[in-house]
């Protein structure tokens, strides 16, 4: 009896999230995106958002369900369901994918095309696409660098609250530091400051680091926690140091100290994704990274123009002109910033 209730409930779920679409037509292709509750995490937003714009648009025959996972267990449930539900495509976001989509593209390889964002699934019946972060952080570094350079503070130290440690995060850190030190050689491992929330969504906690860090010296803080970030930014509001979000912009004109953001644009990754499975060739599996030069990652202000004024009193032009040369040297190839494993890693070289 327990276990028929689980499958009930299992499948209440899906249908109350289906909504989009309803047609009979045999030719409509259905799609499940399936990830994380959405709420107002902007790494999810405009995944989901641009899927609506698709589909009001009209550009393809086509419906779609958003199947939101509470937990680990709802992820597998999901994605089997939409298999069961006889979805045409199956997309699912964040890194909890890896599992529940290699274990249900495995058991059903031909009942759906499946595509992972920001997870490497590592499978031949799986489309993987994974954001070169670091490229976007080691903007950020060394747009941390600068500032703090022109705040008096040259070495530092640069504070940064993020999501998680461990090597899933690593890119962030990683770029953040080249990035620093790309400017500024002289800067070492102690001049760098991390602290974690280990969550998405703690922003008293996120605040609570933030201020211990401006207490140790911490002059630019970099927020890599997701909408945990607005404990970050409130933190800059009072204490007048400057820091950076995550995702999407997060520039505020109420609050001048935020400079910038490193943006990760899912809904041109979601975007790209539903053209090639409407063109001839559909899904084509494997592994592909998506960086600067693919327009999907960036920092405001350098790669990308923000929805408000910059700071220019501190985020200056001459700045701009350094940053933006730095970025087309990583667009061009001619700086490559590769990712090694975090227990390797020798700063600075």
């Amino acid at each position: 009896m327990k276990k028929l209730l689980g499958i009930l409930s299992v499948v209440f779920v899906v249908v109350l999230l289906v909504g989009c679409g309803g047609s009979d037509d045999s030719d409509t292709k259905r799609i499940a995106f399936i990830t994380d509750p959405v709420g107002t995490n902007p790494f999810l937003t405009q995944a989901t958002e641009k899927l609506e714009e698709i589909y009001n648009a009209g550009t393809y025959d086509m419906e779609y369900s958003i199947m939101e996972s509470q937990d680990s267990g709802a992820w597998l449930d999901n994605v089997r369901a939409a298999v069961e539900e006889d979805y045409d495509l199956i997309i699912a976001i964040g890194w909890q994918a890896w599992d529940p989509m290699n274990e249900i593209a495995d058991q059903y390889p031909d009942a759906a095309e499946y595509v992972c964002i920001d997870t490497d699934c590592a499978n031949d019946n799986i489309k993987s696409i994974t954001f070169n972060a670091a490229e976007g952080a080691y903007l950020i570094g060394a747009m941390a660098a600068l500032v703090v350079d022109e705040l008096g503070f040259p070495e530092g130290p640069i504070g940064a609250v993020h999501a998680n440690p461990g090597q899933g995060s690593f890119p962030w850190r990683f770029g953040l530091m080249e990035g620093a030190h790309y400017i500024n050689s002289d800067l070492e491992m102690d001049d760098f400051i991390f602290n974690y929330t280990s969550s998405y969504s703690d922003a008293a906690l996120a605040k609570e680091l933030a201020l211990g860090q401006y207490a140790q010296g911490a002059r630019f803080i970099n927020g890599a926690s997701a909408v945990a970030d607005f404990g970050t930014f409130e933190a800059a509001l009072e204490k007048g140091f400057y820091t950076s979000g995550q995702d999407a912009d997060r520039t505020n004109p109420d609050n001048p100290y935020i400079l910038s953001t490193q943006v990760k644009y899912t809904g041109v990754v979601t975007e790209n994704i539903v053209d090639e499975f409407f063109s001839e060739t559909g899904i084509i599996t494997g592994h592909t990274e998506l960086g600067l030069a693919d327009d999907v990652v960036g920092a405001i202000y350098i790669t990308d123009d923000g929805t408000n004024p910059r700071n220019s009193a501190i985020l200056t032009d001459e700045m701009i002109v350094i940053l933006r040369e730095l970025a087309e040297k990583i667009r061009s190839g001619e700086l490559v910033v590769t990712v090694p494993l975090e227990e390797d890693y020798i700063f600075g070289e």
